[in-house]
Parts: C-alpha cells; structure tokens; sequence
C-alpha cells in the first residue's frame, strides 16, 4: 500500500546534501529532516536517482531522552577510530 503524504517538504523546500560513496545524506532545514539513502546512476544518460531509506526527525530525535546523545557518541568515536 502506498504511502499518503500530507507535507511534502522534499518537493517544497531547498535542501542540502552530501554525497559519499554511493550513499547520500540530505537535509531540509525548515522541516528539520535529515533524509539517508542509496544514489543510483544511470548507466545509459549519467543520470543521478536518490532513493531515500530512512527519514530522520529533528522533534523526535530532540525530544527522545537519548537520541542525540547517542548519535554524536557514536559520529565522535568513528572520527577518533577513522584512519585514512
């Protein structure tokens, strides 16, 4: 069954993304969404499709009790960890 969506921020609002490797982070300020997904690339025109796996909320993440704890404990001991 497909999905209903009543806000549709990706098609409304500017937003920002980074891509690494084939995947992609991509973030819509006003809405406060960090979307997180796979880009696939035509192999015949070169071009670029996002599909987004995963939508994070700013609320949601804001007001859980360890959310944001977690997710920059675990960005920060990657950093520490990462050796080019």
């Amino acid at each position: 069954m497909a999905k209903n969506f009543k806000n549709k921020y990706w098609e409304n609002e500017k937003s920002e993304i980074v891509e690494f490797g084939n995947s992609f982070l991509r973030t819509f300020d006003e809405s406060g969404k960090l979307q997180f997904g796979k880009i696939i690339k035509n192999k015949e025109t070169g071009e670029k499709t996002y599909f987004v796996k995963f939508v994070l909320d700013r609320k949601e993440l804001f007001e859980s009790e360890e959310g944001v704890d977690f997710l920059q404990g675990t960005l920060n001991m990657w950093a520490e960890e990462y050796v080019c």
